[in-house]
């Protein structure tokens, strides 16, 4: 009977033991999802979206969109890390991390993750988060606390959506999980009092089962605190006391259902930037600057009474703050343009009188861009997009101003949504296809290397000019793929010209590096090793180029990639020379074998004899350099004996020959080629 009794009793202890653990677990789990889902409806998903590349870490759109995860781990002392995350074919990548990027940890390492950092220990919690291609994310959190270098965690994580609620990948919540360690083996260690004398044991174990409990209440108090917390955060605007974008974009999306159902009449929505703030915060610093964005909200506000409550539900006017200096009014009450302009004059007109910043007076008129729900936008994102495209009108006829969201921006806008979804659809199809434009050297006259140019031929939308399309690729992130299609086609290219007629193919062939490839470092190099591995194509019949203004945007970057190219084997050229900001002085640093004159030096060199000193400086000092200097964009005849005469080596241009077509090139060559000698 005692073995009995004392098996019995065990049994209780271990099972009170195990319960009581698996309580506080499965609460703490619980209270970290929650603020994970709190955390996730501050992501503004077209944001997220445009960041990839590791050169945006901290810059303006990155802290745009990091900002509200910095504002929750600020609100929760209890959250060490919020971070989200994308699936990247089997791996997962960083995106945001709310961790300050000047934080270390003790030994040293930054504690903010770089944009694209592979996600290296990926437990069962991360994958269930993220999915895969077949499986879609779940809510997950960790089952027991981890320890590394930056302290001991749990973690909360959830799919991260878009606004169809297609996942875009999943965002990550890290707490400091020390209390709930030491409270769990607080819960244990009550329990294994149970091993004293039946007669305490009875005693010990109910006051240890209360204990127990409370501290698992406790946490799990701590825990929805925190939550609570985190809510809060997610719809207040932390500088300003306003609402945030979160809050915003919900009401927003709230009445445009009701407007699409009938039920609420049409709505104005207005789209304000303070013009020349950054102006501020560089002069006066970011404390006068958060000074400048309090009274700003304060006279929104003020002007529009606006509400802190719902605005479908008041009927009231509404203002949030979307981040930055950018800020938007809902006008629930506002159905006609007139109405619209008159409200927005009236605002324009309560931000005109100084602004008190210590003992600063400062003004900062703002631009306001104007839309009206016609009914024809089904989503919230739609009529914010319109009114900020607007806004940039007013920008763009003098700031200071409220324009109205027309048919002609409307227009434009539906041009940009087909370019930009149409290219799309065209890569990989027989839409895109490359024109090669000669390069003589003018000593002979003969043809020595051919410039890949991108072309785009429509099915309905015609033949699209690069000038529109390559604008909207760099925008929309497709340039990297793009810029990757033409080098290989290049390649292959100028690969079997040297195969069908060695003697005639061109030397070497020119292709245009964007800004987007310039910033791919290690990868840009991977990727055109296995061009030239892949195609058989030396690596010094290749040549790369890249523009002044991108060479001189990011100076070190730009000649770390130039010299990376430079031992591989490939040439390097430095475009569009003169338009930027670079000195004569700067191409001493970079190693480029060519330096390529912009056209608009050729203009009036052959009437003005400031431009042909100027040419003929830099055609003097490129070739000192042992640098080629190439004239870009000539014209005519006098243009080229000119050049010849200044010693320019190479030239290109419309009064040189037209872009051919791949089939035309060696044609080209051949009757192009000088005639042996006799």
């Amino acid at each position: 009977m005692s073995a009995l009794t004392l098996v019995t009793l065990g049994a209780g202890i271990f099972g009170l033991w195990v319960t009581s653990a698996r309580a506080i677990r499965s609460n703490y789990r619980h209270h970290l999802i929650d603020l994970a889902l709190a955390a996730s409806s501050m992501i503004d998903p077209q944001l997220h979206d445009s960041i990839r590349r590791p050169d945006q870490q901290n810059g303006p759109a990155y802290r745009k969109a990091v900002a509200p995860l910095q504002r929750l781990r600020d609100a929760v002392p209890e959250i060490r890390y919020i971070y989200t995350v994308v699936r990247d074919g089997a791996d997962v990548r960083f995106i945001l991390d709310a961790a300050s990027p000047l934080a270390k940890s003790p030994d040293g390492v930054s504690e903010q993750a770089a944009v694209w950092e592979l996600y290296k220990d990926t437990g069962p919690a991360m994958r269930a988060a993220v999915g895969d291609a077949e499986t879609p994310g779940r809510p997950a959190a960790t089952a027991e606390p981890t320890s590394d270098t930056w302290g001991t965690f749990m973690s909360g994580l959830v799919p991260l959506k878009d606004a169809k609620g297609r996942q875009i990948g999943a965002l990550g919540v890290d707490i400091d999980a020390r209390r709930y360690v030491a409270r769990l083996a607080d819960a244990r260690i009550a329990a294994l009092l149970g091993l004293v004398p039946a007669g305490a044991l009875i005693i010990v174990l109910g006051y240890g089962f209360y204990r127990i409990r409370l501290r698992g209440l406790n946490l799990a108090e701590v825990a929805e605190s925190a939550a609570q917390a985190a809510t809060i955060a997610a719809h207040r605007d932390a500088l300003t006391g306003i609402a945030n974008r979160a809050l915003l974009m919900r009401e927003l999306a709230q009445i445009m259902d009701a407007v699409q159902s009938g039920g609420h009449p049409p709505i104005t929505l207005f789209f304000l930037d303070f013009d020349r703030f950054k102006l501020i915060n560089d002069t006066l610093g970011h404390e006068a600057g958060d000074d400048l964005l309090r009274q700003i909200a304060a006279r929104l506000s003020l002007a529009l009474r606006a509400t802190a409550g719902v605005a479908h539900e008041a009927g009231r006017n509404f203002v949030g703050r979307m981040g930055g200096d950018e800020f938007l009014v809902l006008l629930p009450g506002c159905s006609t343009p007139g109405e619209a302009v008159a409200t927005a004059e009236k605002l324009l007109e309560s931000l005109v009188p100084p602004y008190t910043l210590g003992s600063t007076e400062v003004t900062s008129s703002a631009s306001i861009g104007i839309a009206v729900s016609d009914g024809t936008e089904t989503k919230a994102e739609d009529l914010v997009r319109n009114a900020d495209v607007a806004m940039y009108e007013a920008k763009r006829n003098g700031r200071g101003r409220a324009i109205m969201f027309d048919a002609v921006m409307r227009a434009r806008l539906l041009r940009y949504a087909a370019i930009d979804a149409e290219l799309r659809k065209a890569l990989g199809t027989n839409q895109l296809r490359l024109v090669y434009q000669p390069i003589i050297d003018l000593s002979t006259g003969a043809t020595v290397s051919v410039e890949a140019l991108l072309r785009w031929d429509h099915p309905t939308l015609g033949e699209v000019p690069p000038t529109e399309f390559i604008p909207i690729a760099e925008e929309s992130h497709l340039i990297a793929t793009l810029g990757s299609w033409v080098r290989r086609e290049a390649c292959s290219a100028l690969t079997e010209w040297r195969r069908t007629d060695p003697a005639h193919a061109p030397q070497w062939i020119c292709v245009n590096l964007s800004r987007a490839e310039l910033a791919l470092g290690n990868r840009l190099m991977s990727e055109v090793s296995t061009v030239l591995a892949e195609t058989g194509l030396p690596a010094q019949c290749l040549e790369l180029e890249v523009t002044e203004r991108e060479v001189m945007r990011n100076p070190e970057a730009a000649r770390e990639v130039l010299t990376q190219l430079r031992q591989l084997g490939v040439k390097t050229a430095m475009d569009d020379f003169g338009t930027g900001t670079s000195s004569l002085s700067v191409l001493r640093g970079y190693p480029f074998d060519t330096v390529k004159i912009d056209q608009s030096f050729l203009k009036d060199v052959t009437q003005n004899s400031d431009v042909l000193a100027v040419i003929h400086a830099t055609i003097t000092l490129v070739e000192n350099l042992g640098m080629s200097s190439l004239a870009e964009g000539i014209q005519d005849g006098p243009q080229i004996a000119l050049l010849q005469s200044l010693g320019c080596r190479y030239g290109q241009g419309y009064g040189i020959c037209t872009p051919l077509e791949t089939d035309r090139v060696l044609m080209h060559m051949e009757r192009d080629a000088p005639a042996p000698a006799r």
